[in-house]
Formats: structure tokens, sequence, C-alpha cells
């Protein structure tokens, strides 16, 4: 038998103790599990956001988008070999472009976005519709889809034949910028849908007819991006290393996490901050644990001079105490571990605490439970606990022994 354990367990579990020492053993604890709950809170609630804010992206980025490293556009054949692929389920050819709008009084900078007929199954862009109808219910090119904030900003109306969108782009083939007759190429668009998928997409983009933008900005047969849709998202990673790989530098394939790369890095940047002030907190904490062990060593003085008497050595008299402040931290990592995830997963399936007054594109709060912070937050908290420990049981069991 493991006397020292034994010893320890003995001290964790017995009430025989004054007090002050027992009270300020259980806040020791409590502060623990408080600690620990927070932390797995907290880190589910960023979670539920980023995967709610990362899902608003990725309705509209596609699985893998590959765009030419030479230039702006390229030509479609020069990519079609790899399209055949097994792993792609569906492939877009895509042009964007910079354009003036400008409906009845008013004017706003956006980018078209021109799409062929695949883009609809490949994004499920039906579902993102707020107001009017898809473009391919229509045969005319000269149609649109017009995000909520372009439409705000324009103060347009869906499906008036009579107040068409005027679609202005620099004409490529001019000389001079300086002539405003032949400085700029016009089109104009009917817009018959309205999307939503959020602020600074719906701000940015119309979509339109692939031929419409094609022809309007003497880019006949030529492309800014070709989209793609995987069969097997979990396969995005190994597909785009063997796309880039067949397709060489002159061609950049991205994922969906490369799209939005300045997204992800402040999503964890928050994390991580977040979860470093709320370890540093437990690190207060820890005082609690260090005051408790000292309290509990100085009411077993004499235990201590007993332990002496029957032939004890100072590791072993030393080793009780610290196992007994780690049964303590488990106890306490434990309890705060079970409370925090059972009131994640409260959040998760009842959505008990709301956003107030329903402005934002969820109701309650989003709660995300991810395995590797469960792991996260036990090791720190242990770890932790563990170092605040160690200090007090080496040094005291010096003094007292």
């Amino acid at each position: 038998m493991n006397l020292p354990f034994f010893i320890a367990k003995r001290y964790f579990s017995t009430k025989k103790s004054s007090n002050f020492v027992h009270i300020i053993s259980w806040v020791s604890l409590l502060g623990v599990t408080i600690g620990t709950a927070a932390l797995i809170l907290v880190l589910s609630v960023f979670n539920g956001f980023e995967d709610l804010i990362l899902s608003l992206y990725n309705s509209f980025d596609p699985h893998l988008k590959i765009t030419y490293a030479e230039g702006k556009v390229f030509n479609p054949d020069k990519v079609q070999s790899v399209l055949d692929n097994d792993a792609i389920e569906k492939s877009s050819f895509v042009l964007e472009e910079k354009v003036l709008l400008k409906y009845q009084e008013k004017e706003y900078i956006a980018t078209v976005k021109g799409v062929d007929e695949n883009y609809l199954t490949l994004t499920n862009f039906d579902s993102l519709l707020v107001d009017g109808e898809y473009l391919n219910k229509y045969e005319n090119t000269n149609i649109a889809i017009v995000g909520r904030g372009v439409a705000y900003y324009l103060s347009m109306g869906v499906g008036n034949m009579f107040e068409q969108l005027q679609v202005y782009i620099p004409n490529r083939n001019s000389k001079t910028l300086l002539n405003p007759t032949t400085a700029f190429k016009q089109g104009s668009v009917l817009p018959i849908g309205i999307f939503g998928i959020q602020a600074e997409i719906d701000e940015k983009f119309i979509i339109t007819p692939l031929a419409f933008i094609q022809n309007l900005a003497d880019r006949e047969n030529e492309i800014s991006a070709v989209e793609i849709k995987l069969k097997n998202a979990d396969e995005m990673l190994a597909v785009q290393q063997e796309l880039q790989k067949e397709l060489g530098d002159i061609f950049i394939v991205q994922n969906r996490l490369e799209q939005q790369e300045f997204l992800y890095k402040i999503l964890n940047t928050e994390k991580l901050a977040v979860f470093l002030i709320l370890a540093f907190i437990m690190i207060i904490a820890t005082f609690n644990i260090i005051g408790a062990l000292s309290m509990l060593m100085l009411d077993k003085k004499k235990d201590i001079q007993t332990f002496k008497s029957l032939g004890a050595t100072r590791n072993e008299v030393q080793q009780i105490f610290f196992n007994k402040s780690v049964l303590t931290i488990i106890a306490g990592t434990v309890i705060g571990l079970s409370v925090g995830l059972g009131l994640a997963f409260l959040q998760q399936t009842f959505g008990f605490i709301g956003m107030g007054n329903g402005s934002f594109v969820v109701d309650v709060y989003p709660v995300a439970i991810k395995l590797n912070d469960v792991l996260l937050v036990s090791t720190t908290v242990i770890l932790i606990g563990l170092l605040a420990s160690w200090y007090p049981a080496k040094i005291l069991t010096k003094n007292l022994f």
C-alpha cells in the first residue's frame, strides 16, 4: 500500500479538522471547479461563434478555388484536365470584375461575379435567396442577383423591368480614360433576386451569368477562378495538394481556410487571448490552493512530528500533503468539467440564454463542444495546480519536519 497516498486520502475526505481549515480547503476546491467550468464554457461559446461565422462564409466559399498566379484571368482549357478528378463533385467557372453600379440616381461600387450554370448546385444558392429567383429560371443573360447590402445602398427593388441596374466597367480597348464617352463600357441588368449571406459579402457582390460579364469586359472565354465542390469535404487538404502538384506554380489552389485566412487568424487570436486571460485568472485562484495547503500543514504539525517519530522521511511527509492537494485539484477539475460541459450541452440543446433583441443572425448564444478544448483545459488546470501544490509542500515540510 502507498502509505503517503492513503494518509492524503484520509486528510482529503475527513472532516476532523479545525472548522477554518476545512472551509479554506473547500474554497480552494470551489475555486478550481469554477475556473475549470468557466474555461470550458467560454471556449465552447467561442467555438459556437466561430462555427457560425465560418458557416456563413462557407455557404459562399467553395471547398477549393483555383486562381491564376501570373495574372487575373486565364483560359479555362488550361485547368480542364485536373477537373476530371474522381474526388470532385462539381466545378464552376467564375469571372469577377470591379464595376460601378447605377440605379435611378444612386451609384455604388461593387464586384460582379459572373457564374456558369453549375454554380447553383455547387453552392446551393437557392437557400441564400431572401427575395426573387435564381439565374437559371431565365434564358436572358442580362439579369442579376444582388447582395442585400448592395440593394440597400441603391434602394433597389426586384423585377421591375423599367428600373434596370446600369453596370459600368473600364473599357480595356480605350486608349485614354479622360474621355468619359469611351472610358467605360455600359451594360444593364434586370435585378431578379436578392441574396443574404453575411454583411461583408452582401455589400460587395452581385451575381450575373458568366456570359454577361465576359461580354461586357471583353474577356470572351476567359475566367478569373474555378470553384470546386468535393464529394467528401474531409478530403479537402489531400485533394488540394494533388491539384496543386498537377497544375504547378502557375496556378494557386486555395482551400476554404486559405480563402478566409485573415478571418481564421482573427478568430483563433481572439480565442487564444481569452484562454490566456482565464488561465491567468486560474493562476491567481491557485493562491487558494497554496493557502489551503499551508493552513492544513500548520494544523497537522503534531501529525508531522508523529510521522517523523514513526520513521517517515521528509520526502514521504512532503508526498502526503502534495497528494492531498493533488486530490483536491483532480476533484475540482472533474466537477468543473462536468458542470461546464453540462451547461454547454443544455445551452446547445435548449438555448436557455438568448442574444437579446433578436438583431443577430441567431436567437441564442451558439455553443460547440470540442474534445481538444476539454483536453487543453484539463491539462492547463492540473498543471497549474501541481505547480501551486509542490512549492508549499516542499518549503513547509522543510520547516516543520
